[in-house]
């Protein structure tokens, strides 16, 4: 799945909104954007102890699923993380993120 014009116009405004928020160092903004065709970045491997990340060489795949969303979020300005979600993870990202801008804070 390809980007249409309008969804390029429609991700570029909704990215610059954010990044103009992120002037501001009390906001952390997320912008939800059309993807491109890229794969998810969410993995569902269990999270505590006996998470597969805790083996060493451990190589997650993530998720295979392609992306239909790019969870876009600023710590500023010119700091933008990039998180492309397929339909089941955006809310998993967004929810992240949250949390842990929650507990930076």
């Amino acid at each position: 799945m390809t980007r249409s014009p309008q969804d390029t116009f429609l991700s570029d405004q909704a990215l610059a909104a954010a990044r103009d928020a992120a002037a501001d160092p009390s906001l952390v903004p997320v912008a939800i954007t059309a993807a491109n065709g890229e794969q998810c970045t969410w993995c569902d491997c269990p999270v505590g102890p006996d998470s597969p990340h805790n083996q060493r060489g451990y190589k997650c795949a993530g998720c295979p699923d392609t992306a239909k969303y790019v969870v876009s979020t600023f710590a500023g300005p010119n700091l933008r993380y990039d998180f492309p979600a397929c339909e089941r993870h955006a809310s998993d990202i967004v929810a992240a993120v949250t949390a842990t801008v929650r507990g930076a804070r």
